[in-house]
């Protein structure tokens, strides 16, 4: 799943550090040079600070969403449908299945920002609440680098809280066409972004009436 998805499932009130495990796996890979966390990795780790305990925890849940989004039978089935269509389109778009999952992912954050704003704002203030000395222990204890480098992303992600921008479909595409950008898979040109916008636009009824269903299979 993507970030808000993460959140607005599992997010726990006035537990920043909390919330702001749900993002971090994400937030590391995005932010560092190619860093992750694994669900190995959080097993065999303790900590005896709250602040810590608390990021791992939302980890853990982060790890464990994502293990029963992608084993969904719906979100299989989709995932195999639109990159045929992606393929089929003539389009010569690059790497159809992982385009595929993105939007998906991506479709559902559209649904849920553009119902839920007021918790886009929450999750805003939860980051922002986390203060670079204890991300500073975190990463310490766990043993990981670039925290001067990753904070510097952290603080900009915080700032310009593009993820309200998930509400117009436009941007869920120029989103995609960064995502290609940054893996160096290439760039959309003009027919291949008209074609994506279309084709959201026409799946974006269907993900919204399955919301309630992801909702349960995440309980």
């Amino acid at each position: 799943m993507n970030f808000f998805a993460h959140y607005y499932f599992y997010h726990k009130p006035n537990n920043n550090w909390y919330n702001a495990g749900l993002l971090f796996p994400d937030l590391l890979r995005i932010f560092s040079n190619k860093q992750r966390i694994s669900e190995k990795n959080v097993l065999n780790f303790s900590s005896v600070n709250h602040n810590s305990q608390n990021i791992l925890a939302g980890v853990k849940h982060h790890l464990i969403a994502d293990d029963i989004f992608h084993n969904w039978d719906w979100f299989k089935q989709k995932n195999h449908e639109l990159a045929i269509v992606i393929r089929e389109s003539k389009l010569y778009i690059q790497r159809d299945w992982f385009l595929a999952h993105i939007f998906i992912e991506l479709a559902i954050d559209h649904i849920l920002v553009s119902e839920s704003e007021s918790l886009v704002e929450q999750l805003y203030i939860n980051l922002k609440n986390c203060k670079k000395n204890d991300w500073y222990l975190f990463f310490k204890e766990y043993n990981l680098g670039e925290l001067e480098q990753w904070f510097n992303g952290y603080e900009k992600f915080n700032t310009h809280q593009y993820i309200y921008s998930y509400k117009d479909t436009e941007n869920i595409i120029y989103a995609l066409n960064r995502i290609y950008q940054s893996r160096g898979i290439g760039e959309f040109d003009v027919n291949q972004k008209t074609f994506l916008l279309r084709l959201l636009n026409t799946f974006v009824p269907e993900v919204k009436s399955k919301i309630n269903e992801l909702q349960k299979i995440l309980e």
